[in-house]
Parts: structure tokens; C-alpha cells; sequence
């Protein structure tokens, strides 16, 4: 009898427990709700804020550059002398990238980015290239370029130092182009007025015709510069690149 009771008299209680703590779980719910409401709202609100009402220097590094002069990488440096960029084997090359002059194609692309920075003092230069290689370990391509021309003293382009940065996670080039939009706008607080590519010429209807135009990226405000293929090996990728997208 007493045991029967207790029984009855306890089930009320519970039930009565598992609603309190239902409405308690619902209150959960919705003051988190709340604040990720007002969480988005701030962010978009913080979005639409000018640059004159925020604190840009806090947030953004370089907030006043408006352009971008973006160097695709295509290998990851792997010496120790980073003075020593013309040898072939500081680099850790394809099959195909293993031809004569192939190291000073490199360097070339980081000389004619810095040029290209060094005539627009509005403009940002940012070498683009991921950990790519296994084998390279935790070195990127981006950081390569960069080392390269910071140990050959920028060329004499010691002011272009100031406004060179990297993107180092792109794995191909539409990831170029996209990070380092991307990229640009963490360091400025504003994506660029216009674009400029450095790379290979045979690359030069990826990045205009496809890529840039899945980014719907305006045409006018973009520009390529390309140097020559040094192998039929390279343009092939490339072929087989454009036909996978297409």
C-alpha cells in the first residue's frame, strides 16, 4: 500500500518536472536564438559601415590600397638559400616544370609583379599558392615567392615590401583568383577597384574566360600578363585543364 502511494504520488511531480525542464530548454533555445539574430545584424550592419566609422587600422593592415596585383605560384621552394632561387633543384618541380630556365620563370613572375606594384602605389601585391606538395611539407608556394624577394632585396623595390603579402591556400588557379579576393578584402576591408594577374600566357583564357567570369568579376577592371610556356608539357595540363571545366 505504501509503496503503490509513493508511486502515485511521485508521478504528478515528474511529469510536472518534464515540463519544466521542457519550458527551460525551449528559453535555451530561444535566447540563443536571439543572440545569433543579433550577432547577424551586427556583422551586417558592421558591413555596410564606412570606413570612416570604423577603426581600420585595428581591423585591416593596409585599409587605403585599392588595387590588386596577384602573382600565381606554381611551385613550392624547398632550399635553404633563398638568394639561390635560379637553381632547379630549390624547387620542387613536376615532371613537365623539369626543364632548362623553368626556376627563372618563377622569378620572373615575382619581377613582374613587383614592377607592377611599384607603378601603382594604390595597389597590393599578393603571391597566391598553397602547401601544395606533399613531399615540401609545411611550406607554401606563396611563402617561397615571397622569401625569394625579400632576399634579393625587392629588386630595389624596397617600398613595394610594405604592401606584398600572401594567400597560402590555394590548390589551382581558380582558388587563386578566389582566395585572393578573398585575401584582399582581410587586408583592406574592401575588395580591389581592379585586378591584374601575373602568369603564363597559355593560362591567360582560364583566368579571363572562365574563371574570372565565374566570379562574375567585370571584365573591364581586369587585366592578365603572361610570360611563355617553356615546355608543350605545360600547355598540355593546361588543355586538360580547360576541357575538365568546359
Amino acid at each position: 500500500m505504501l509503496r503503490s502511494y509513493v508511486s502515485q504520488r511521485s508521478r504528478p511531480h515528474s511529469a510536472g518536472l518534464g515540463r519544466d525542464k521542457h519550458k527551460g530548454g525551449t528559453a535555451v533555445i530561444a535566447v540563443l536564438a536571439l543572440l545569433l539574430l543579433w550577432s547577424l545584424l551586427t556583422n551586417i550592419q558592421g558591413h555596410r559601415a564606412s570606413p570612416s566609422s570604423q577603426t581600420p587600422l585595428e581591423k585591416h593592415p593596409v585599409p587605403k590600397l585599392q588595387n590588386l596585383v596577384l602573382v600565381a605560384c606554381h611551385a613550392v621552394f624547398i632550399g635553404s638559400d633563398y638568394s639561390k632561387a635560379e637553381d632547379q633543384d630549390a624547387w620542387l618541380l613536376l615532371d613537365y616544370q623539369k626543364v632548362p630556365g623553368q626556376a627563372h620563370s618563377f622569378i620572373e613572375h615575382i619581377q613582374e609583379g613587383i614592377l607592377h606594384a611599384e607603378h601603382d602605389p594604390a595597389s597590393l601585391l599578393l603571391f597566391s599558392g598553397g602547401q601544395t606538395r606533399k613531399a615540401a611539407g609545411p611550406r607554401s608556394e606563396a611563402e617561397g615567392y615571397w622569401l625569394v624577394a625579400e632576399a634579393a632585396a625587392w629588386w630595389g623595390s624596397q617600398q613595394v615590401r610594405e604592401r606584398a603579402f600572401t594567400e597560402e591556400h590555394a590548390r589551382d588557379s581558380f582558388e587563386n583568383l578566389l582566395f585572393s579576393l578573398c585575401r584582399f578584402y582581410e587586408l583592406t576591408g574592401h575588395y580591389p577597384r581592379e585586378l591584374t594577374v601575373i602568369g603564363y600566357d597559355f593560362k591567360h583564357e582560364r583566368f579571363a574566360d572562365l574563371h574570372r567570369a565565374a566570379l562574375r568579376w567585370p571584365d573591364q577592371h581586369f587585366k592578365f600578363v603572361g610570360t611563355p610556356a617553356l615546355t608543350a608539357g605545360a600547355q598540355e595540363v593546361n588543355h586538360t585543364c580547360l576541357s575538365a571545366c568546359l
